[in-house]
């Protein structure tokens, strides 16, 4: 379904009729999509996705900011039927779903955060990166892609990724990170009152392991998952692996490795 905002219309997904829900987010300009692999090793769960603005075949007509990201997740619940959920994001997607359970903790069963970058940046701090995608888009997503996934086996998911991520505009790549100077997160970590699972890859060389660390330290119910010798999205490269830990922190049905 197209999920109508007063200024955008986001694609959301549903998969299975499990008993426990999880509500699932890309990271950057990555969408839903990119959760599908995950998804595949849950059966017994219903899993939801949706494409925040700026990316996949989601639309958009007014400005990419992080309150209407905030407001377009609810709306994505609210079209879905979920009450409540377990929420789970990839890289910076990690930051609007810490937003989202801020705002509203009784709707959220769980969080996973997955290569979790989750801080407001610094002042200039995404200036070279903007200017390299002005100068040539697509070189620099090929750049991205290869840095977040420097596994040598990777091929096929650099290959799908790039695909994923050039779905996306120059100008909604530009505004997702120019928005991220409104976060709030860091300063609240302490209100963020629900179990926690990160998982974050060893060689993660976009989001380092250490904000995942660090997060692990600030957050009243969170558990740390280090998976050796991975990359910035073990949801594509190691999906089989994320899902039994997602399985094991909340309690579904054991989940098997596909033959």
């Amino acid at each position: 379904m197209f999920v109508k905002r007063p200024d955008a219309r986001l694609l959301s997904l549903s998969f299975g009729q499990g008993p426990q829900t999880m509500l699932a987010v890309g990271g950057w300009i990555g969408s839903g999509e990119l959760w599908h692999e995950v998804i595949g090793y849950l059966p017994h769960w219903r899993c939801v996705t949706y494409d925040h603005r700026g990316s996949g075949a989601s639309t958009h007509s007014g400005p990419i900011t992080v309150a209407a990201m905030v407001d377009d997740l609810f709306a994505a619940m609210d079209a879905q039927r979920i009450d409540r959920c377990l929420l789970a994001a990839e890289s910076s997607g990690a930051s609007v779903a810490l937003e989202a359970v801020l705002r509203a903790p009784e709707r959220f069963t769980g969080l996973v955060l997955c290569g979790g970058a989750w801080k407001r940046p610094l002042p200039g701090q995404y200036d070279a990166f903007i200017g390299r995608l002005r100068k040539n888009f697509d070189a620099e997503l090929h750049a991205f892609v290869d840095g977040c996934v420097p596994e040598a086996d990777g091929e096929d998911m650099r290959r799908w990724g790039y695909h994923i991520l050039r779905r996306a505009s120059l100008q909604s790549a530009i505004e997702l990170l120019e928005c991220r100077s409104a976060l709030t997160v860091e300063d609240r970590l302490s209100e963020v009152n629900v179990p926690t699972l990160l998982i974050h890859g060893t060689k993660d060389y976009i989001s380092p392991p250490a904000l995942s660390q660090e997060l692990a330290k600030a957050l009243p119910d969170a558990a740390l998952e280090l998976m050796p010798d991975l990359g910035h999205v073990p949801i594509g490269t190691a999906p089989a692996d994320v899902a039994r830990l997602i399985a094991k922190r909340f309690d579904c049905v054991a989940v098997k490795a596909a033959r």
